[in-house]
C-alpha cells in the first residue's frame, strides 16, 4: 500500500463510525509527530513514549507483553510497524475512554449535575498545600534545585518534608501533610536507598491516591549516600524498584524519569481537578488485548491465506468475521466495509488484498461498531483459555486461604515455624516464589495469587532487608486487603550473606519498618513481632476466630 493509501486508511477508517475515525486520526498524528512516515518502524524502546504522547500509560509489563506478542506473530523483534502499533493503541484508547465515561456517568446525577461527594478521611482536596514533596531526602537536592523553582513558577503550593535530621516524631507531622495534599509527588533518586519512599508510594498507589512518581534506576558500583554497596544489596534495591513500578503501573499511574515532565503533569492534573472523580481519570488503568486474541486472528488469517502470500482477499472478510464472532453480519454492512477499503483507486493497485496488519485493524474496528451485540460476541469468542503452562487446573485454582510473603534470603522460618502451623490448621496456603533478585516480586502470576488469597501474611524478619516485602505489604494495606504483618527490627549484629550493615543502612531499613508499622496500625492491620503469633493470627482470620495474642 502506498504512503498516500496508508494516510487515507489511517485517517478515514470505516464509514458511519466517527469514533473509529477520531481514534485513527489521533494514532496517525502521534505516529507522524514522533516517527514520521508510515513506512517507518518504531523501535521497541520508543513505544512507551509514543503511547504517552496519546496520554496512554499501560504498565511496563503490559507493553512488554504487547511487544512479545508482536514478535511471536511476525517472527521478528526489536520494532513495530504502524499497523501493529495502531492495532494495540486503538484498543487501549477505547478501553481508556470506556472507563472514563463510566466514571463520569457515576459522578453525575439525573440532571447531569455533579453529585456531591461525602468527604473521606484520606486525601482531602481542600488542601493547605497542593503538593506533598515526598521521596528521597538527604543528600539529594532535587527539591531545592528543580522541583520547588518549577512549582513556584507555576503558582503551585507545596509542603517540603526534608529536614537536616529526621526523628520518629516527624511521622505524625508528615502524615497530616500527606493526607491534606491533593497530589503526592514522589522522587526516588538513585543516590539514596529510598526505603521509606518505596513503602509510601506503594501504599498510595494501592489506596488510589493521586500519586505522581519519578523513578531513577540504580547503577551497579555507584555509591549510595557516600557508601559503596554490595552486589547483593544492589540487586535487592533494583528488585524493590521493579516491584514498586509493577504495583504502581497496575493502578494506571505513569512512572516518569524526568522531574520537569512530572511537574508539568502535576500542573495539568491540578488544573483538571474539578473533573476528577475519586482518582484522576487520565490515570485509570487500561488493559492491553490478550495475546490469545491476536493468536486467534493469526490462525484465521493463515487459514484463509492458502498460498502463504501474506495477504488475503477482501472477499474473505465475511468468512473471517463469521469465524471470529460466530455470528453472521449482513451483506449490506460487509459491502460497506469492502467499499471503504476501495475508497480511492490511488490507494494501491492491489487494493483487493489486505495484509495481516490491515486484517487485524479491520476486525478491531468491526467489533466496535454499534451493531447489536457484535462487540459482546467478539469478546466472548476471544476470551483467553486457561493454559497448562500456567500451572492452573481451573479458573479458581489461584485462590488460597493464606499467601505468605517474605525475604528470599531468610528461608528458615518458613520450614521450621510457618509450615508446621499451617499444615496442622488444614488451611490452603502458598509461599511466595523466589526468582531472580533484580526482578519484580509483583509479576502477573504472583499478583493474581495475592489478589485471590483470603489473607496476606508478610514476614519481615531481623535477618533480611525486606524491601520488596515491605512494598507488597504496604500496597495491599492500601488496597484494603486482609493483611497480617510480622515486623522485626534490625540490630547492630545483623548480617546478610556475610555482609554486615553500616549504621546508615541499618537506619534506612529500620525507618522503613517504622513507617510500615505506623500506616498498618492506622488502618487496623495486626502487627506482631513473633513469627508464630503472626502465622496463628493469619490462620484465625481464615477460620473466623478472634486472635487473642497480645504480642
Amino acid at each position: 500500500m502506498s504512503v498516500r493509501g496508508r494516510n487515507l486508511y489511517a485517517t478515514r477508517q470505516y464509514p458511519g463510525n466517527k469514533r473509529c475515525t477520531s481514534i485513527a486520526r489521533e494514532v496517525f498524528a502521534a505516529w507522524t509527530r514522533r516517527v514520521g512516515s508510515l513506512d517507518k518502524n518504531i523501535p521497541s524502546e520508543n513505544v512507551p513514549a509514543l503511547l504517552s504522547d496519546m496520554r496512554l500509560y499501560p504498565a511496563h509489563s503490559q507493553v512488554g507483553e504487547m511487544l512479545e506478542c508482536a514478535k511471536e506473530l511476525t517472527e521478528r523483534s526489536s520494532h513495530l510497524t504502524y499497523g501493529e502499533f495502531y492495532n494495540f493503541a486503538s484498543q487501549v484508547k477505547r478501553l481508556h475512554e470506556k472507563r472514563n465515561s463510566k466514571q463520569i456517568s457515576r459522578a453525575l446525577d439525573r440532571n447531569g449535575q455533579e453529585k456531591k461527594r461525602r468527604p473521606r478521611k484520606m486525601s482531602k482536596c481542600n488542601a493547605t498545600h497542593d503538593v506533598f514533596l515526598g521521596g528521597s531526602c538527604n543528600p539529594t537536592t532535587w527539591r531545592q534545585d528543580t522541583a520547588i523553582p518549577l512549582l513556584e513558577s507555576l503558582g503551585i503550593t507545596y509542603y517540603n518534608p526534608q529536614v537536616s535530621e529526621w526523628s520518629a516524631d516527624l511521622v505524625t507531622v508528615e502524615h497530616r501533610a500527606k493526607e491534606s495534599a491533593c497530589i503526592l509527588f514522589y522522587v526516588l533518586d538513585r543516590r539514596t536507598r529510598n526505603v521509606v519512599g518505596i513503602v509510601e508510594a506503594a501504599n498510595f498507589a494501592g489506596a488510589r491516591r493521586n500519586l505522581v512518581l519519578v523513578m531513577d534506576s540504580y547503577k551497579e558500583q555507584q555509591p549510595i549516600a557516600g557508601e559503596t554497596i554490595s552486589h547483593t544489596e544492589f540487586e535487592e534495591l533494583c528488585s524493590g524498584l521493579a516491584t514498586l513500578k509493577d504495583l504502581v503501573e497496575r493502578q494506571g499511574i505513569p512512572v516518569f524519569s524526568s522531574i520537569s515532565a512530572a511537574i508539568n503533569w502535576t500542573a495539568k492534573l491540578l488544573n483538571e481537578k474539578p473533573k476528577v472523580i475519586g482518582t484522576i481519570n487520565a490515570l485509570q488503568k487500561v488493559n492491553l488485548p490478550e495475546k490469545d486474541k491476536l493468536q486467534k486472528l493469526r490462525e484465521i488469517f493463515n487459514l484463509l491465506d492458502k498460498n502463504g502470500e501474506g495477504e488475503i482477499n477482501l472477499a474473505d472478510v465475511y468468512l473471517a468475521y463469521h469465524l471470529v464472532t460466530n455470528k453472521k453480519k449482513s451483506s449490506i454492512d460487509l459491502r460497506k466495509i469492502v467499499k471503504k477499503n476501495e475508497i480511492d483507486k490511488a490507494i494501491s493497485s492491489d487494493c483487493n488484498k489486505i495484509n495481516f496488519e490491515q486484517f487485524c485493524n479491520m476486525m478491531n474496528d468491526l467489533k466496535h461498531q454499534q451493531n447489536g451485540t457484535t462487540a459482546e460476541r467478539f469478546a466472548t469468542c476471544c476470551k483467553p483459555e486457561i493454559r497448562s503452562n500456567q500451572d492452573y487446573n481451573n479458573i479458581n485454582s489461584s485462590h488460597c486461604d493464606i499467601y505468605i510473603g517474605g525475604s528470599c534470603f531468610d528461608q528458615q522460618w518458613k520450614q521450621e515455624i510457618a509450615e508446621p502451623i499451617l499444615k496442622k490448621s488444614g488451611v490452603k496456603y502458598t509461599m511466595a516464589e523466589c526468582g531472580l533478585l533484580k526482578n519484580s516480586r509483583a509479576g502477573p502470576k504472583e499478583a493474581d495469587i495475592m489478589e485471590n488469597s483470603s489473607v496476606l501474611l508478610f514476614i519481615i524478619t531481623s535477618n533480611s532487608r525486606g524491601l520488596e516485602t515491605m512494598a507488597l505489604a504496604s500496597f495491599y494495606i492500601g488496597r484494603g486487603k486482609n493483611v497480617v504483618l510480622c515486623i522485626q527490627q534490625l540490630n547492630d549484629s545483623c548480617c546478610i550473606s556475610n555482609e554486615k550493615f553500616t549504621e546508615l543502612a541499618l537506619n534506612d531499613y529500620n525507618r522503613g519498618r517504622i513507617y510500615l508499622r505506623d500506616l498498618a496500625v492506622r488502618q487496623g492491620v495486626p502487627v506482631l513481632e513473633n513469627i508464630s503469633d503472626a502465622v496463628l493470627c493469619a490462620v484465625d482470620k481464615c477460620i473466623g476466630r478472634p486472635h487473642t495474642s497480645s504480642r
